[in-house]
């Protein structure tokens, strides 16, 4: 179904359960969202009111479809709307402010007990915080 209309998806979109948490139907429905989005520039305003969704779901699903449009299981969990509405979300452009890149630390308790210690002294409530002063410091102390 190559020529599809905005009321199209829109019904496609009202048919699946809102409440849902099913892998499946998120899929189907962020898929769905990103079409509206992208393909007919609706904003996230106007998409929640044609949907009854709040806008700060019809937000995170415009955000999941371009996340994991490459994804197996994302790929086939929304292969019939694909089909039906086809899409390329892969052209879609998005700028990114310069975000904070995360990295994941494993450490012991005993460990964590001496950051958090460290980070009471420093007045940090988040051992985040004392991890990000420490690696700084250190890696200052490295270029010198």
């Amino acid at each position: 179904m190559e020529d599809y209309t905005l009321e199209d998806v829109i019904n496609a979109l009202v048919q699946i359960p809102p409440k849902s948490r099913k892998r499946s139907l998120v899929d189907q429905r962020s898929y769905l969202i990103a079409v509206l989005a992208y393909k007919f520039f609706m904003s996230e305003n106007q998409i929640a009111r044609v949907s009854h969704y709040k806008r700060d779901r019809v937000h995170y699903n415009k955000k999941l479809a371009l996340q994991f449009y490459n994804d197996r299981s994302y790929k086939e969990n929304v292969y019939v709307q694909a089909v039906m509405f086809p899409f390329d979300l892969s052209e879609v452009e998005t700028i990114r402010p310069h975000r904070s890149k995360r990295i994941e630390l494993d450490i012991d308790s005993k460990f964590y007990r001496k950051l958090r210690a460290a980070g009471a002294i420093l007045g940090h409530k988040d051992v985040r915080t004392t991890i990000k002063l420490f690696l700084e410091k250190s890696l200052k102390l490295w270029e010198e």
